[in-house]
């Protein structure tokens, strides 16, 4: 990682202006629901996303200026590592996940913090809960065999902040379910065309409101 990255614990922010498109993604019950960021950050992003609903939120962030910073915005946050936190199995209905994006060191072998973060905390989405990952276009593939496994209508969208271009980061939204094998591995835009790291970022549609529908976010029980 770059030392700048470094220096803010791998932490890349999403632009409000982001946040705020992905939010017209959402459809939110009219009842109580509960949402989650293991990566909080400040908060801003979250707070976003899950503006004007019922929602119940609760994050993680493991500096811990940042955390202070998101208390502010968010009334639950936990200041740790998300790896080390566990969560009750299908909890929420919606996970915001914004990963570090780094390398974990692992007894044999490393991994990409993408990959890690996602295969520790997608199992805390209730079945049809959605998941929203911002990760950089290139880690698709790492990531790709728990979306296709565990994720239907999964969609990749290009986000167009200078930042976001900077660094090549997409938005995935999927709902979280049990697929078909045979859809193993894949993963689906708005066309259904499988997509994968050897695409070109600026193939990808843009977030924008108007070339995906609504995701229905799953009530709090």
């Amino acid at each position: 990682m770059r030392f700048v990255g470094k220096s803010r614990l791998g932490f890349y922010p999403l632009p409000l202006s982001e946040a705020q498109r992905i939010r017209r993604f959402l459809l939110f019950p009219g009842s109580p629901s509960s949402a989650i960021d293991p990566c909080v950050g400040d908060g801003v992003a979250f707070e976003a996303i899950t503006a004007g609903a019922q929602v119940l939120r609760y994050g993680i962030e493991l500096d811990a200026y940042r955390a202070e910073q998101a208390r502010q915005r968010i009334m639950n946050v936990v200041q740790g590592n998300a790896l080390e936190v566990q969560c009750p199995v299908e909890c929420c209905g919606l996970i915001y996940l914004n990963p570090r994006y780094d390398w974990t060191l692992g007894p044999a072998d490393s991994r990409r913090t993408e990959q890690t973060f996602l295969s520790h905390t997608y199992r805390w989405l209730k079945p049809a809960g959605i998941l929203v990952l911002v990760i950089p276009s290139e880690r698709l593939a790492e990531c790709s065999h728990i979306l296709a496994s565990h994720f239907r209508d999964a969609r990749v969208y290009r986000l167009e902040a200078p930042e976001c271009v900077r660094y090549k980061q997409v938005v995935v939204i999927g709902w979280s379910t049990v697929v078909c094998p045979l859809m193993r591995s894949r993963i689906f835009c708005r066309s259904q065309r499988p997509i994968d790291s050897r695409d070109a970022f600026s193939l990808l549609s843009p977030c924008l409101p108007q070339v995906g529908p609504s995701h229905p976010c799953t009530p709090a029980s």
